[in-house]
């Protein structure tokens, strides 16, 4: 099972993703909308495969069992490379809208680590021991 934080992102990309995907269908030109609409999609289903292998290795690791998730790793980085490719040499989108919307997972990793450190880092004060906010 995956860290609830890596969910966290995952969902968060897939938010953003569809915010800003939406935002330029309705504002941006052609070649601009669909370099973000193709950025956002190729971000997501990395990060979703992306989990699925991490997921896959940590718990064949845990468990003690060797496992393929290592080897599928270069696949994928091939796969994610020649998609990139052949969006950007054949696709007639803008490339710097499409590295846009690729860029969304970095928010999601920037905006889930703070929601971590406000809302899930602090402790509650019932599992503090005596409530007291007295450091010294």
């Amino acid at each position: 099972m995956a860290s609830p934080s890596i969910l966290r992102i995952e969902r968060l990309n897939y938010g953003i993703g569809a915010v800003l995907a939406i935002a330029s269908l309705v504002t941006q030109s052609r070649p601009i909308a669909l370099g973000i609409v193709v950025g956002v999609a190729l971000t997501c289903v990395n990060f979703y495969v992306l989990r699925k292998l991490i997921v896959k290795w940590t718990s064949d690791a845990a468990a003690g069992k060797p496992g393929n998730a290592p080897l599928l790793m270069l696949p994928k980085m091939i796969g994610l490379m020649g998609a990139v490719a052949v969006a950007v040499l054949f696709l007639p989108i803008d490339v710097i809208a499409f590295t846009v919307g690729y860029s969304i997972f970095i928010v999601s990793i920037v905006v889930d680590t703070i929601y971590s450190s406000i809302i899930v880092g602090v402790p509650d004060e019932a599992s503090s021991g005596n409530g007291s906010n007295d450091h010294g």
